[in-house]
């Protein structure tokens, strides 16, 4: 073959490898919407402090993307009375979700943390997930949806009230969703139990009955002795199997 020849075949190859090489290199902008949604309720977001989001290569831990899950619960009726189809939507665009515009060169393996509700520290809890992401194939609409599983228990911590220590939480759903007396998300379905240590070491458990307003449970403990008491209140739903848990220390005196 002429020098010539060859010289034109060469630089049509180089040409096609750096077509190739540009075309394989580039990074797409690939858009994937993650929501989390309450166990036995709706989707958790703006309304307890939304959720803390990270996107990760799911091989190398690097990280590709994070922020904040936020936005409203959800319709009521679509998610929790009407019989769903396949295909349904859940959410729309005023429904929790964080989207992500995620730069991808080739199908990628993702992981997704989110950490949350964050307005109740002793009800946060981590979840995560990996999937597989391909370049410019959107995962959008009602998106990635993680499942988070337990109750919100926000116990108050009361002084001693004369000879009495009161028992008192505020208990939800972790999307917030309330409780209450023959409501969608019964008190009736809901034990509420104290669990009192005392300053020697023995075991003490009270019942909170709820009050009848909206969230509150309650009940009270009278300590034998002073000292330091360390209170664990817990909530369970034998349905769901949804729990929750706080604790505080708390002083009795004389």
């Amino acid at each position: 073959m002429p020098v010539h020849s060859l010289r034109r075949l060469f630089a049509a190859c180089l040409l096609f490898l750096t077509a190739s090489a540009s075309v394989y290199a580039a990074a797409v902008p690939t858009e994937v919407t993650v929501r989390v949604r309450s166990h036995d309720a709706k989707f958790i977001g703006s309304g307890v402090g939304g959720l803390q989001l990270r996107i990760e290569d799911a091989v190398t831990g690097a990280l590709l993307d994070s922020g904040m899950v936020t936005g409203g619960t959800g319709d009521t009726a679509r998610l929790m009375k009407t019989p769903q189809s396949r295909g349904d939507a859940l959410a729309d665009d005023k429904t929790a979700h964080y989207t992500s515009t995620l730069m991808l060169e080739a199908p990628t393996q993702i992981r997704i943390r989110v950490t949350g509700p964050l307005d109740v520290p002793a009800a946060i809890q981590n979840l995560s997930l990996t999937t597989w992401v391909v370049p410019g194939k959107d995962i959008t609409g009602d998106g990635l949806v993680l499942h988070l599983p337990g109750l919100i228990v926000d116990a108050m911590k009361l002084g001693m009230q004369e000879d009495t220590l009161p028992l008192v939480a505020d208990i939800t759903l972790m999307c917030g969703c309330p409780i209450t007396d023959g409501g969608l998300w019964d008190s009736a379905d809901y034990e509420v139990q104290a669990r009192i240590v005392g300053p020697d070491g023995a075991v003490a458990t009270r019942d909170l009955a709820f009050s009848g307003e909206a969230n509150r449970f309650q009940g009270s403990y009278k300590p034998e002795a002073p000292g330091l008491y360390a209170v664990t209140i817990w909530a369970h739903n034998a349905n769901t199997g949804n729990t929750g848990a706080a604790t505080y220390s708390v002083h009795a005196t004389d």
